[in-house]
């Protein structure tokens, strides 16, 4: 029986269907999104590689797989990672308390700005790829020459007071395990969300066919985490305070949310890549 306790014990953080987590000294809830678990340090190898795509002007808090493919990622291994979810904000406001003016001025400038925002981030992306491609050669012995020859922003299609969600295509460039030239297509769909004070961005990936799957369940997944976390009478003055005691760049903040949905889904083109490599 001791043994039994042990073991679930040791699964717990792998099962549970909410997560509490510290950002910026403020606790929050995050729930699981519906079918989708959370990557432990159990599962080392996943759990060290996708350290290794998260934007370097953001913090990843937690990223989540789905129920099928924790068993493989507790194995060593690395699962099928086309649909996966993050739980990022910039390193800028992870000690910021945002007020609703603050998140206010941020959706107004993602509705407006978000093509440009795109563009600017596109500009940066060669020498960060170019550094991704070195990393990925070393680790994994393999040339993907990976590149994005396309990014296909769509405009912004769920809002409320406190969340603010749009998606885009991301066409890739690369070599496959066998050094043939394999185009990828994939989709993010980034969700701001505000809750007591702090401003989340929520990543939903998916392949190319799920656009309205990463819609939907980022429209269900982003609501849970709002109702997790009703604003207490701290986070309720400071969300009350005007914009200007941040002073915070909110279009650079825009911009850091897109460079992390492009670069997180590299973790499911290397998935796919090594998938493809063993099929062939």
């Amino acid at each position: 029986m001791k043994t039994v306790i042990a073991a679930l014990f040791f699964l717990a953080p792998v099962v549970s269907s909410a997560n509490t987590m510290s950002i910026g000294g403020v606790a929050l809830e995050i729930p699981n999104p519906p079918g989708f678990a959370p990557v432990t340090p159990q599962m080392a190898a996943l759990y060290d590689l996708q350290k290794q795509f998260v934007a370097p002007t953001n913090e990843e808090f937690i990223a989540f797989i789905s129920d099928a493919g924790v068993p493989v990622a507790l194995r060593g291994e690395i699962p099928d990672l086309a649909r996966r979810f993050s739980v990022q904000t910039a390193k800028t406001l992870v000690n910021a308390s945002v007020s609703s003016s603050d998140f206010l001025q941020l959706k107004t400038i993602s509705k407006s700005q978000n093509d440009d925002l795109m563009k600017k981030v596109e500009k940066g992306l060669p020498g960060l790829m170019g550094q991704i491609n070195k990393g990925i050669s070393k680790q994994y012995d393999v040339n993907l020459a990976l590149s994005v020859s396309q990014m296909i922003p769509l405009p912004v299609h769920e809002e409320t007071d406190r969340t603010l969600a749009y998606s885009a295509f991301v066409k890739y460039n690369m070599n496959d395990a066998s050094g043939k030239p394999a185009p990828y297509v994939a989709v993010v769909t980034a969700t701001f969300a505000h809750v007591n004070g702090k401003v989340l961005f929520l990543y939903s990936y998916a392949e190319a066919a799920g656009l309205e799957w990463s819609r939907e369940i980022s429209k269900e997944w982003a609501n849970a985490v709002v109702v997790a976390n009703p604003p207490d009478f701290q986070s309720s003055v400071k969300e009350s305070l005007p914009s200007a005691v941040t002073g915070i760049d909110w279009g650079k903040v825009g911009a850091k949310a897109i460079a992390g949905a492009f670069i997180g889904l590299i973790i499911g083109l290397i998935a796919w890549v090594r998938n493809r490599g063993k099929a062939s």
